[in-house]
């Protein structure tokens, strides 16, 4: 009876570990993966009700996993609830740009500008900056020496953007195409999200043309293994990933758990 008890507690720690995965869904804010059809609600599959509401000229379109969201750079974009600030985030995101070069262009701005706002961006120079407004510096480290940008040569292409980012730690990291692009100290301030438009801003004149897709917000900053994965799998399939390397580790040690126990 003592045996089959610590067998018991064993399974049952090793069990615990599963829920401290960081791709998972008690880490996800947000998760707008545009795979609805029709309808003006781009569903927040990540249940906290962060539902996001289409505006203008957005419509669906056949996305890069299920489908997409399609905007025109002129009244179209989706508007988001208000979010709590986070101290740690990481936002990743299919993209797919087919006009509007050379022009301020959205992916996720928080409404207005003032201390802790995020503004997720490709500005005229078609450098992606991610700011928030009082950090040190605002804007990004490594933004001005990116090779990547935006211009003609990735018009009409599906590219992967996240940007990872710690208050707590001071630090940020972006990855183009699941490859580090730009990192640095960065910090103090949280990030905040919303009430917020996807593809656009409150400010006016910085729509988004072209496709999103696979829109993610966690309170993590996620690393590149991580973020590779989501980039490859898409939400769904990470977590179904996830779950199935944890359990098929976990159920290893507890099979060597039993066996000691014996």
């Amino acid at each position: 009876m003592i045996r089959l008890t610590i067998c018991f507690v064993v399974v049952s720690l090793m069990l615990a570990q599963l829920s401290t995965a960081e791709i998972d869904q008690n880490t996800i804010v947000g998760a707008w993966l545009f795979d609805e059809a029709n309808g003006k609600v781009a569903a927040d599959s990540s249940d906290n009700g962060y539902d996001g509401n289409l505006v203008g000229g957005a419509k669906w379109v056949k996305g890069k996993f299920g489908n997409a969201i399609e905007l025109n750079g002129k009244d179209a974009w989706v508007t988001v609830p208000a979010i709590a600030p986070l101290k740690e985030f990481t936002l990743l995101k299919w993209f797919n740009s087919t006009g509007r070069v050379g022009a301020w262009r959205c992916f996720f701005n928080r409404d207005g500008w003032a201390a802790g706002y995020v503004h997720y961006q490709f500005r005229p120079d078609n450098k992606m900056e991610m700011a928030i407004h009082s950090n040190n510096p605002v804007r990004h480290p490594g933004w001005q020496q990116s090779d990547f940008t935006a211009d003609q040569n990735i018009s009409n292409k599906w590219i992967h953007l996240a940007v990872a980012y710690s208050s707590t730690d001071e630090s940020v990291r972006v990855y183009f195409d699941g490859k580090l692009d730009a990192e640095g100290k960065w910090g103090p301030l949280p990030g905040e999200f919303g009430p917020g438009r996807i593809g656009s801003w409150s400010g006016g004149g910085r729509e988004w043309q072209g496709m999103l897709d696979e829109m993610l917000l966690f309170n993590v900053s996620l690393e590149e293994d991580d973020i590779k994965m989501l980039m490859e799998n898409g939400l769904e399939g990470a977590l179904t990933v996830e779950a199935s390397d944890k359990a098929a580790t976990i159920w290893g040690k507890i099979k060597i758990g039993i066996t000691e126990y014996r």
